[in-house]
């Protein structure tokens, strides 16, 4: 373990530099590059201004435009090496940075002025052509002009990079928020449905010990079986149909005990499906909401049919019941129902949805149909 994670502070130390070489070299070849210019510029000019040279060949422009590459691409190099180490390494911004910037780029320009200073003296020039003031100031004012113009323009375009990486920071703190205000919201509506389920079922123990206290004791041992199997997997992140559909068995059995002969039902879901994730509770919602509006009303009850299938890149999940279907408390606009629709929302969008509608004969037909998940 500790290997991997120093071969990964390597890697990403390396990755880094790497990154920072790459960054360095290409700003030295935009400097050689707009040197190059200049001094292409420079000969143009000279030739132009000059009435003594009628003609010139190509040969005689690029030979001086290399001798006046030589002498400032060596004082633009100098001067590269001293002003960026600063704009790398000194304050981050404000009042501070600016001043120390421009001591920089006058004492890179001097440095500069002194090798082209040292060049002419090889060359034969008269020292005290050199010393002149006039000299000095304007070989000051040549290399300080575009140093000072090329670290303007490069400090303008990394204001702009820490602009536009803040807005990247920012939009991916944004997007972090968003799924973390999205997640608390969905483990809220899931909490709202887990008591709901408990509080229903506490009741009809409690309603079946004062009427028939044997089958309230065989409910409550059910439940308490129930919980067992389904308290430690309610939290999962990705429950799968299967455990679902355990769930739904388990909570029907408790029905059964309730209700008797008047409940029959059937799970119906392909082993195949059964590793497919889906968001937890939403089928038993359904199928609570079934018995309580649809089914229990009734004195002869009814049959509840639970199912699964896949419609192109979709699930489709179905309860089908033979109750009383719509009418009465069985609006479709429960609590129970408003519950599913609003998570289906907040995960999938308008990808997914709730329908209800009437059954062939009686009874109603809800369908969840949301985008096919992975099986696990």
């Amino acid at each position: 373990m500790a290997d991997r994670q120093t071969n990964a502070r390597f890697r990403t130390l390396l990755d880094g530099l790497r990154a920072a070489v790459a960054g360095e070299m290409r700003a030295l070849v935009f400097v050689a590059a707009v040197v190059g210019l200049l001094m292409l510029l420079r000969q143009v000019v000279q030739f132009a201004v000059d009435n003594s040279t009628p003609t010139i060949t190509l040969s005689e422009l690029a030979s001086g435009w290399w001798e006046d590459f030589e002498v400032h691409g060596v004082a633009a190099l100098v001067m590269f090496c001293l002003i960026q180490p600063v704009r790398r390494l000194g304050p981050s911004g404000g009042a501070r940075r600016i001043v120390l910037l421009a001591v920089v780029v006058v004492l890179a320009a001097a440095l500069a002025t002194l090798i082209r200073f040292y060049v002419l003296l090889l060359g034969g020039e008269e020292v005290r052509m050199l010393w002149s003031p006039v000299f000095v100031g304007t070989n000051i004012v040549r290399f300080l002009v575009p140093a000072a113009l090329l670290v303007t323009v490069a400090e303008f375009n990394r204001r702009e990079i820490i602009s536009l990486e803040a807005m990247r920071a920012a939009e991916a703190d944004r997007s972090a928020l968003e799924q973390e205000t999205l997640q608390a919201r969905l483990k809220t509506l899931e909490a709202q449905i887990e008591p709901h389920f408990l509080f229903n079922t506490l009741a009809n123990v409690r309603r079946l010990y004062e009427t028939d206290a044997v089958a309230g004791e065989t409910m409550l041992q059910l439940l308490m079986r129930y919980l067992v199997v389904a308290l430690p997997s309610m939290r999962d992140e990705l429950p799968t149909l299967g455990r679902e559909a355990q769930l739904i068995e388990a909570y029907l059995e408790l029905q059964h005990v309730r209700m008797g002969r008047r409940l029959s039902y059937r799970v119906d879901i392909a082993p195949a499906l059964r590793g497919i994730t889906v968001p937890s509770m939403m089928l038993l919602t359904l199928v609570e909401n079934a018995i309580k509006h649809g089914l229990a009303p009734l004195r002869e009850g009814g049959r509840i049919d639970i199912g699964a299938r896949i419609d192109g890149d979709h699930l489709q999940l179905e309860v089908a019941d033979t109750g009383r279907g719509f009418g009465g408390d069985s609006s479709g606009m429960g609590t129970g129902l408003a519950n599913i629709r609003a998570r289906l929302t907040a995960m999938f969008g308008d990808a997914a949805g709730l329908t209800l509608m009437s059954g062939p004969a009686r009874g109603l037909l809800a369908t969840i149909r949301m985008p096919l998940r992975p099986a696990s």
